[in-house]
């Protein structure tokens, strides 16, 4: 097995240091050390923290597809896959990433496309997963898919807050429950 570049120590580092600490509190310096690389080789891969910063976002996106990818199981029934999809969430004392990007970074116009760009494919496949459910009666029907789908994000990020906070999984696993029932027909 090769050993890892400089670059995929620099990127495991950053991504533990902006999910446990944030991206504002985390300095280059904490980066490279906990790499255990030079800090020159930051900058041989990266033009600025910022830079670093979207990329982090996308390898933690891309390995969060598995999690998106249950939503169009069509194997199985809707409510099953919604659950399964918010099962993902459960155990990162950190939170969701991407949930903390949004709080922090929201004001930097390319971190808001990005983020943005993350939360319409989220809301488009929680929807068409919903629009199933909608279709075979066992999600309601007194709403749009997309409005649910919104609540449900949201609802689901205020869950991980609290799971931050009390650093309990009961907050995620209530919170699958009040869903289940929320939708339901």
């Amino acid at each position: 097995m090769p050993k890892p570049s400089h670059k995929d120590k620099l990127i495991q580092s950053a991504l533990s240091e902006f999910h446990e600490f944030g991206f504002h509190a985390t300095g280059v310096q904490s980066i490279v050390d906990r790499a255990g690389v030079p800090k020159g080789s930051f900058y041989n891969h990266f033009k600025s923290k910022d830079a670093l910063g979207l990329e982090i976002l996308d390898v933690y996106w891309s390995a969060n597809q598995t999690a998106r990818d249950t939503l169009t199981d069509c194997n199985r029934p809707a409510l099953e896959r919604i659950d399964t999809h918010l099962a993902a969430f459960s155990g990162s004392e950190f939170g969701c990433l991407v949930g903390n990007f949004s709080n922090e970074m929201a004001n930097s116009e390319v971190f808001r496309d990005k983020l943005n760009s993350f939360y319409d494919t989220w809301l488009s496949g929680l929807s068409t997963c919903i629009k199933d459910g909608q279709s075979d009666g066992t999600i309601r029907k007194d709403d749009s898919p997309e409005r649910l789908a919104e609540f449900i994000i949201g609802a689901l990020e205020g869950a991980i807050l609290v799971r931050k906070i009390d650093h309990k999984d009961t907050s995620l696993t209530g919170f699958r429950t009040s869903i289940q029932k929320f939708l339901s027909t």
